[in-house]
């Protein structure tokens, strides 16, 4: 017998990946976040994954083009006073203070605000580069903790480690020259996924390759990983 669903949970479908909450209500619902299409469906406390499973596939072709439209709208953040951004997996409400006379950006950890001092002629790219700053100095702060940790306990010394955006990897190992790179978007995300992404790319100075010794180290030094993959998989809003 099926046992029923813990309180948040996930189910894959292909290319779907859904969370599932558990609350006492007595009907199901769907929903479809923007600005990623992230889907959350909400189900009654006593519902089994066997029962949930044949309907998420009847829905499958229509959560699929739910969230194609979600994508599809304008998502550019504008950078004004209401919009949630995140550090380290936090959400911060951002303020902005404009018409000053130094540009800063700071913030609140008790309030769960970023208050972005702006001068008067800043525009969106002005303060999303002041933004992409601050970022980049908290990943400073906190890579080098974490080199010092792993390093001597993998034996292996990076030569070298440096930061920027990346579309489609979080991190890479230059072998040849020893450097290390971390995408700028790490710092959205729970500080145990940019220590996962550390310990990949010096793992890379131990087995260059994703060969099963490659997985077979990364098992043997943090044992988390997966979890830390499986967080990055998802927007830094996603639940």
């Amino acid at each position: 017998m099926s046992k029923p669903l813990a309180p948040q949970t996930w189910i894959q479908l292909d290319d779907l990946a859904i969370a599932v909450v558990r609350k006492p209500i007595k009907h199901l619902y769907f929903r479809v976040y923007p600005p990623d299409g992230r889907i959350q469906v909400t189900v009654p406390l006593h519902c089994r994954e066997a029962d949930l499973l044949p309907l998420l596939q009847r829905k499958q072709t229509w959560l699929t083009e739910q969230q194609a439209k979600v994508r599809s709208r304008p998502t550019a953040l504008q950078l004004i006073s209401g919009e949630i951004h995140y550090l380290w997996g936090i959400p911060y409400q951002l303020q902005v203070q404009p018409h000053t006379s130094k540009r800063s950006l700071h913030f609140d950890h008790a309030a769960k605000v970023l208050t972005l001092q702006t001068e008067p002629n800043d525009s969106c790219s002005d303060r999303e580069r002041l933004l992409h700053q601050w970022y980049r100095q908290q990943l400073q702060t906190q890579i080098p903790p974490l080199l010092d940790h792993w390093q001597p306990k993998l034996k292996v010394t990076a030569a070298e480690w440096r930061i920027k955006r990346m579309k489609t990897r979080w991190g890479s190992c230059n072998i040849r020259d020893r450097r290390i790179w971390l995408n700028l978007e790490l710092a959205k995300y729970p500080l145990h996924c940019l220590e996962s992404v550390v310990v990949h790319e010096l793992v890379h100075l131990l087995e260059h390759h994703h060969t099963p010794r490659f997985y077979q180290l990364l098992d043997q030094f943090l044992p988390t990983w997966r979890v830390s993959s499986d967080r990055l998989k998802y927007p830094p809003a996603f639940p």
